[in-house]
Order: structure tokens, then sequence, then C-alpha cells
């Protein structure tokens, strides 16, 4: 056992496919789209780019819609909560998590540039618990330059870009595996979501959480301290009942 308790297994990079047609992941990422009058019928996914011109992360329309309208609907709150109990548990091994409550979606632009910085989530100044397992699920094809570059084990230092589509998600130790992306040169824009998940007999629910950068003083950057990212807050309990998590939930949104 290392890694906060993980097995050499449960820190492997997998790439492990399950039925997208089962939770409709890119049916409501569409549905959620046209309805705010992003999207046509006749565009995929992968062809968002040429609808709006990329113009960075802070000016993606589509990025907006599904950061501020689909992650808080119940529709797709109980496909993930589904979509965590039977396949990333199953991925793990295990029969119960603890799951980042609001994943986060990216929608990388064709011609846009990088999105972030190279880190590790168990660093600064992100510190999360070491138990925890990255699932990075795209729901267009993702390849090269549009993709997530990852080394496949920490400190090993063989990066490269996970290769996947809908259908298919990949598990990885992004906690201490650093990991980035790269300016879009591909001709398809990647839409994705990720999310990260915690054995629960490994959780710990006081874990000191991520630093949040307040601003600048002499050139020099003042942080602080947040809450620790607790159960119930920024996670919630794969082996709990839904409908009960989603009425705390909507009182946190």
């Amino acid at each position: 056992m290392r890694y906060g308790g993980l097995t050499e297994d449960q820190i492997a990079e997998r790439v492990v496919d399950y039925d997208e047609d089962s939770y409709g992941f890119v049916r409501m990422v569409r549905l959620a789209l046209l309805e705010s009058g992003v999207l046509n019928e006749e565009t995929p996914l992968g062809k968002l780019h040429a609808l709006r011109p990329p113009k960075g992360r802070r000016k993606n329309p589509f990025l907006f819609v599904l950061q501020n309208d689909l992650r808080k609907s119940k529709d797709f709150a109980e496909a993930l909560h589904r979509f965590v109990r039977r396949e990333v548990c199953a991925a793990l091994g295990i029969s119960r998590v603890a799951y980042q409550r609001r994943p986060t979606f990216r929608v990388h632009m064709a011609g846009g540039p990088a999105q972030g910085f190279a880190h590790a989530d168990g660093l600064e100044p992100y510190n999360h618990q070491p138990g925890e397992v990255n699932i990075w699920a795209p729901l267009s094809k993702v390849y090269g330059s549009n993709s997530l570059t990852s080394e496949s084990s920490p400190g090993k230092g063989d990066f490269h870009a996970f290769k996947a589509g809908a259908g298919q998600f990949v598990r990885f130790y992004g906690n201490r595996c650093w990991h980035y992306c790269l300016d879009n040169t591909t001709e398809d824009t990647r839409v994705s979501f990720d999310l990260r998940v915690v054995p629960m007999d490994l959780f710990d629910d006081n874990h000191d959480g991520p630093i949040r950068t307040l601003g600048r003083r002499a050139d020099k950057r003042r942080f602080s301290k947040i809450q620790p990212l607790k159960l119930g807050e920024y996670y919630m309990d794969s082996d709990a009942e839904f409908d009960e998590q989603w009425k705390q939930m909507r009182g946190r949104m």
C-alpha cells in the first residue's frame, strides 16, 4: 500500500469503457447547449469552434452553459451519482467512495490556448488529500493537443496525451502525477468533465484544503488557507440515497 492507502492498481492509469447511453451525458450536454441557443442540431460537440471562434476560457459561451446550468441540474447530478456507483467504484475495485459533487466541465476549443497550468492536485496550491483519484471523462474525441497530458505514475516523467472518446473515462492518479493542457492545434474541440474520488475508508474529512490567492501586495502573492474539502460540501457519498443528498446540495448552490 502507498500514496494515502491506495493500492498500486488503484493509482495505475486506465482507460475504462462504459455504456454512455445508460447515463446520457452527451445528450444532456447537447440539450443544454441547444436550449441556450449556442448550438444547432447539425454541429457535433467536436466542432463547436465552427460556431464561435475561441476567445479564451472566460469568454467561452459553451463552457458557461455547462458550468453554470447543466452541472446544477438534478438530471445530471442523478446520472453522475449512478455513474460513480456503478462505473467508478468498479474501476477502483471498491463499493463506496466520496466523490466531487460538482464535477468540472472543460471546453478546449480547436485553435484555442492552453487552459490552466502544470500541476499535481495533491501539491500546492490545491493540496487535495493523498487518497484521491481523478476520473476524466471526454464527451468528444480526444487526442494530441486537444487532450490532457499527464505522466502515467508519480515522478515517471513519461508525459503523454490521453486518447479516448465518449463512452470512456480515464482513471489516473492526478494527485501526484503532474498534468497539463497544451494549445489546441488539432481540428477538434474537446468537451469533457472531470471529478475526484476518494475510497470512503481512506477519506479524511479534516484534511487541509487548497490555498486561495487573495491578491498581490508589493509584487508578492498573498495566500490564505480555506476550509477543508468536506463530505456533504465538496464531496458526496456514493453509498447514500441520492434524493436526500440532492436536497442538502441544493441549499449550497
